[in-house]
């Protein structure tokens, strides 16, 4: 058996991998391995996922120690079945192919270059709006017909609008994947964005809006993101406000939406068992989409730099008070992005972390608090979160910078700490990308990010590379100025 403090030096990765190797290859031993078929490679890689609480017991291991263990596992198994490929239909869409055979799922995403950075206060929303609708009836179809249509063949067809990028899913069995990559196209290319369509949606988009309002972290963090990206075109939200959204109509959408739809701002990933004649499948569906951009669609300001501190505090009638600070992080296409992820893991990444065990177990300042980085293309925030009770706030403030203080030294993470972050950010990467759809997922959105699909395979090395002086460095360069932001209550 495995013992449970191999992986805490991370010295003894190959060792583990061995041994598991083994037990997959003697599979007779333990109950959980017999599984017919599971002895053939792809077999036991969809099986993965439902041994894991198995193998936790099995293997003596924690729960972010045997995620290390399977994801190692994933790492250097998955290479073997074959490499994805970047090709293009003729008026230069990139596409991205990952053949997959060991499933009859195929999944297809279309990733747009638009969002809410391309919007203004006025028609803020309005992105967001026109992916909602895409599947909400097309110019033959009303929404009815055409969830009925898709639902009838066992698929899944769902778009959604973001603030650089916005997307178009697509997941089929392989037996009725050209009927449903022509309802996607269909969705694609000719929508309907019907006035009685975009009036139920812009009910359910405010009312979203208006539920966000009771949940104090959303709240909290939208007011942090208004200070913090003043004069960015991050500053808009995705969902737009009540006061843009009824001002919008479908002439605007269509705009909206048509002036993204060009080559060169589109990405097709597509992961699965597909057929020989997929490009052209593709080409037939996609093809007539414009080879060149109009350059009618204009973003906002990109250039990111937070010149002085900055506090928004709100009164609440609610006895639960939410604070949050937050600094600069790098982008994505950054060489300081993967020591973040692990520092906002190790500081803030869960019940093990540096801020609940000191400010919550030890000192119980706090009934939830953590950190975390979102993934931008330009420049992102680190913020860490705290709820509380506002007789805290102060000492919040007061441990928080602290820890700032301590991560800028050097003196915050242990190398065991910062080893443990790691292994739990590349376990759950690998298990998270077991799925054709998340597969076409993270292919497409690196690429259309900049880092190139094969990031999907750089990104846990990236993330293994860090030490402690990366982190360090980091921490020194981006951890100055802050916005503070307070719900308290009255």
């Amino acid at each position: 058996m495995l013992g449970g403090n191999l992986l805490k030096t991370g010295k003894n990765l190959s060792k583990i991998v061995k041994k598991l190797q083994n037990l997959f290859k003697n599979n007779a031993k333990y109950s959980f391995f017999r599984i017919k078929g599971l002895k053939k490679p792809c077999r036991a890689l969809y099986n993965i996922v439902g041994i894991f609480l198995n193998l936790n017991k099995y293997l003596r291991c924690n729960i972010n120690q045997t995620l290390c263990v399977i994801g190692t596992f994933l790492f250097i198994v998955l290479p073997l079945f074959g490499a994805p490929e970047k090709v293009a239909l003729k008026n230069g869409i990139t596409v991205i192919l990952n053949k997959d055979t060991g499933s009859p799922i195929i999944a297809v995403t279309l990733f747009v270059k638009n969002g809410s950075s391309y919007e203004s206060r006025e028609n803020n929303g309005v992105t967001n709006l026109a992916f909602d609708l895409l599947t909400k009836g097309t110019t033959t179809k009303d929404a009815a017909k055409f969830a009925e249509e898709v639902e009838s063949i066992g698929a899944s067809l769902d778009a959604s609008g973001g603030d650089d990028i916005s997307t178009v899913s697509l997941v089929s069995v392989q037996k009725y994947f050209p009927k449903a990559l022509g309802l996607m196209a269909e969705a694609v290319l000719t929508p309907a964005f019907s006035r009685d369509e975009l009036e139920k949606q812009r009910k359910e988009t405010l009312a979203a809006i208006k539920s966000r309002e009771d949940r104090n972290f959303e709240f909290t963090y939208r007011n942090f993101k208004e200070v913090f990206y003043e004069g960015h075109c991050y500053r808009l939200d995705k969902l737009g406000t009540p006061d843009s959204l009824p001002k919008i109509n479908t002439e605007d959408v269509s705009k909206a939406y048509l002036s993204g739809l060009s080559a060169p701002r589109i990405v097709i990933a597509v992961s699965g068992d597909y057929f020989q004649d997929i490009m052209e499948m593709l080409e037939r569906r996609f093809g007539s989409i414009p080879a060149k951009d109009d350059g009618s669609l204009k973003q906002g300001n990109t250039d990111f730099k937070l010149e002085k501190n900055g506090e928004t505090t709100v009164k609440s009638d609610k006895a639960q008070c939410m604070l949050l600070i937050g600094y600069p992080a790098p982008s994505l296409g950054t060489p300081d992005f993967p020591a973040v992820k692990v520092l906002s893991s190790a500081i803030g990444g869960g019940m093990s972390s540096k801020l609940f065990n000191d400010l919550r177990e030890k000192q119980g300042l706090a009934y939830e608090i953590g950190s975390f980085s979102p993934t931008k293309l330009y420049g992102s925030h680190f913020v860490f979160y705290a709820g509380t009770r506002k007789e805290n706030i102060e000492k919040l403030k007061a441990g928080i910078f602290e820890q700032v203080e301590k991560i800028k030294n050097g003196s915050a993470l242990s190398e065991e700490d910062i080893t443990a972050a790691k292994n739990y950010i590349v376990g759950n990467f690998y298990l998270d990308k077991q799925t054709n759809s998340r597969k076409a997922w993270y292919l497409g959105w690196y690429e259309i990010m900049g880092k190139g699909f094969a990031y999907i395979d750089g990104y846990a090395g990236d993330i293994s590379n860090v030490t402690k002086a990366d982190i360090n460095k980091a921490a020194e360069k981006y951890f100055n100025n802050h916005v503070l932001s307070v719900m308290e209550s009255k």
